[in-house]
């Protein structure tokens, strides 16, 4: 290698007349890709507090401290966002607000209790799925609209070429322990949502029970739906957990992160 590099350099392919400028060339381009980065950060340090007091309007999904556009394109910090909504329950009502679909906090039930439940909303309608109507805590039903939104649908029309017309479910609040163990569950606050099937606007009926194990559209979809409620909630639980949950998808926001 050395023999080459210096046959190069004498027969003139090379020399350090012209390496040295090339080093440079690289050198400046370094400087100068840094100084740029450097400026584009602080015209956003400088943009993001001028549009806090109305000079213009940031976007709000690359917002960290606005509550999300529930029908905008996921990014990088929508997770983050979600955290917002969890985290208050007004925040919550405010994201429902931003998509034409107001809801309303229902008054704490159980309060000093270990049933309490708090920030909870009536939940009967997703961004264009029905349901029956439910008492579930607002930030599980923000992360139903996401999902059901940016995953169940597109996932409904590309594999059974047609939309959800209603989700059909076993609840959300529960006041009782987890099976077979003392801790309370998370359904004893609301915190959680059993999924158990699915209706069609054809009126076709698919249920986790009769449909998840089976090589069919029907299955396929399952799969999609089980795979999208992880990408929204702490847990999801399928039939491939245990027998408990045979016919239907457990998700909550609780301390424990599984997909199973």
């Amino acid at each position: 290698m050395t023999g080459t590099l210096t046959g190069a350099l004498q027969h003139g392919k090379y020399s350090e007349g012209t390496i040295a400028p090339m080093k440079l060339r690289k050198k400046m381009m370094r400087r100068a890709l840094g100084s740029l980065l450097w400026t584009l950060i602080l015209i956003a340090l400088a943009a993001y507090p001028a549009s806090r007091f109305g000079v213009f309007k940031w976007p709000r999904e690359y917002d960290p401290f606005s509550v999300p556009d529930l029908r905008a394109k996921p990014n990088f910090l929508t997770h983050w966002q979600m955290k917002l909504v969890d985290a208050e329950p007004r925040n919550c009502t405010a994201a429902f607000a931003i998509v034409g679909s107001p809801i309303t906090l229902k008054p704490t039930q159980g309060a000093d209790t270990s049933c309490e439940v708090s920030g909870a909303v009536t939940l009967g309608k997703l961004s264009s799925a029905r349901l029956a109507p439910e008492d579930t805590r607002c930030a599980i039903a923000a992360r139903l609209y996401m999902w059901e939104h940016h995953l169940l649908q597109p996932a409904a029309q590309r594999i059974l070429g047609e939309p959800i017309a209603e989700i059909l479910h076993f609840g959300s609040f529960s006041c009782r322990t987890m099976r077979q163990r003392s801790s309370m569950s998370e359904h004893a606050t609301a915190n959680a949502f059993d999924i158990s099937g699915f209706r069609t606007a054809s009126g076709k009926i698919i249920t986790v029970k009769s449909d998840w194990d089976k090589t069919t559209k029907e299955g396929k979809f399952l799969h999609a739906a089980h795979d999208g409620l992880c990408d929204w909630f702490n847990l999801t639980l399928s039939p491939d957990y245990n027998a408990d949950h045979a016919d239907h998808f457990h998700v909550d926001m609780g301390w424990w992160r599984s997909c199973r």
